[in-house]
């Protein structure tokens, strides 16, 4: 039995300890689901996390099915002031000549008036004319500061700064664009405008434009229509440059190694949470994902292996990958290859993915599922007990009040009789004395 500790209260019993432990007592069903609780939220947290890897296998088998990922290419310049990149829409094996004749540049004009705290000549303020928009600026003052000003508040693509140079003050307008389109005009001043840089396009030649080629301009430096896929800058003018393209095989390569690299954390994660003591350990709905990855790579395909693609096992149950090796693979047999690789190996990856993380089917799906609905279940069932612990303990206080308020009354009575006793016992002696 518990034993009760004993304390000077009336009732000579400490009412609030034999509360507290007949509480702990009543409250053991509700620790136990507690404890379940506990349990089962470790356990989806090992599940999601396990989900997430996996749904990147799936993520990253999926981008390496996708024949954009098979169709990239790099594009290489034969003059180093020309930087070039491929799409997968360029052409693998095309070649283009031309001819750089310009380069954009942005517009750059200065005001020099005789009398810089009259640099307006109009009234009512100045106009800015930009390709063929002009737009009407009012000024506060007529000096040079309140021209730069207002050309600055305006907001519209030109900027406007007062320099003291060794001829004089200045102001100094540059377009913050390349182009010709931007270059602009300012009237209203008292002093002529004098353009330093012209506003220009960009512009390439292939072949003679006079005699059967064509020119295309930019109006920054950066050109992405001359050359179909291909987006290339320049920086400067140059004669007869070539931009070639050719297939991207180390993108082709960093995407297998993306999804190899995907089912090795799948199969880091799995084991962590399956190991000996771990909060999974013998959940054969998990321990089977390792198996099935493994099994995609070491089942190959029909009449070949994945290893002469470089994909292969250690004997420690990971993937590797030899980027070399695919490297040299694929240049001997590009369409061999890319079958194996984006149909068959990335395809089976994506169906393991796909059958641990659908939505409606996973079987990760389903077990998360199953835990949320159990830990829903569960603080519920703990919720109601703190209710009827709540109303056991109360209860408990009452009855035990009362017990303390009857003993303590008792107490009082037996304190009375007894002083009412003994009283009367000292009356009756006192009356023998008297008589004898």
């Amino acid at each position: 039995m518990t034993s009760f500790s004993i304390s000077g209260l009336s009732s000579g019993i400490d009412t609030s300890s034999v509360i507290s432990q007949l509480m702990t007592l009543a409250a053991a069903p509700q620790n136990a689901l507690k404890s379940q609780l506990n349990s089962t939220q470790s356990e989806l947290s090992a599940y999601q996390a396990i989900n997430t890897k996996m749904a990147a296998l799936k993520s990253a088998a999926d981008k390496l099915a996708l024949p954009s990922t098979w169709a990239a290419t790099t594009a290489t310049a034969s003059d180093t002031s020309i930087v070039a990149s491929g799409s997968s829409t360029a052409v693998a094996g095309t070649s283009t000549t031309f001819s750089v004749t310009s380069v954009a540049k942005a517009q750059i004009s200065t005001f020099s008036p005789a009398d810089p705290a009259n640099a307006a000549t109009a009234a009512n303020g100045l106009d800015l004319t930009i390709g063929s928009t002009t737009t009407h600026l009012a000024l506060a003052g007529n000096s040079l500061s309140d021209v730069a000003s207002a050309i600055n508040s305006a907001g519209l693509g030109v900027r406007a700064a007062v320099v003291n140079t060794t001829n004089g003050t200045i102001l100094q307008m540059t377009s913050t664009s390349t182009g010709a389109a931007n270059g602009f005009s300012l009237s209203g001043t008292s002093a002529t405008q004098q353009n330093i840089v012209a506003a220009q396009d960009a512009t390439i030649a292939v072949g003679d434009p006079a005699a059967g080629g064509y020119s295309v301009s930019s109006s920054t430096n950066t050109f992405t229509d001359a050359i179909p896929g291909v987006t290339f800058t320049v920086s400067k003018v140059v004669t007869d440059a070539n931009i070639g393209v050719s297939t991207d095989s180390s993108s082709i390569s960093s995407a297998v190694q993306g999804l190899v690299s995907a089912a090795n954390d799948a199969l880091s994660i799995v084991s962590q949470a399956t190991a000996r003591g771990a909060i999974l350990a013998g959940d054969s709905s998990v321990t089977q994902l390792t198996q099935k990855i493994l099994g995609v790579v070491s089942a190959g395909v029909s009449g070949g292996s994945y290893a002469t693609s470089g994909i292969g096992i250690t004997a420690t149950g990971t993937v590797t990958f030899d980027s070399a090796a695919f490297s040299t693979a694929y240049a001997k047999n590009p369409s061999g290859v890319q079958k194996m690789v984006q149909t068959s190996f990335s395809g089976a990856m994506s169906t393991v993915g796909a059958a641990a993380t659908d939505s409606g089917t996973g079987t990760l799906t389903q077990l998360i599922t199953a835990d949320n609905t159990a830990i829903s279940s569960l603080n519920k069932q703990i919720t109601a007990w703190d209710a009827k612990l709540a109303t056991q303990k109360s209860s408990l206080q009452v009855k035990y009040a009362a017990m303390e308020a009857a003993l303590s009354k008792l107490k009082s009575q037996s304190g009375y009789l007894t002083s009412m006793f003994n009283s009367m016992n000292g009356q009756t002696s006192s009356s023998s004395t008297s008589s004898g």
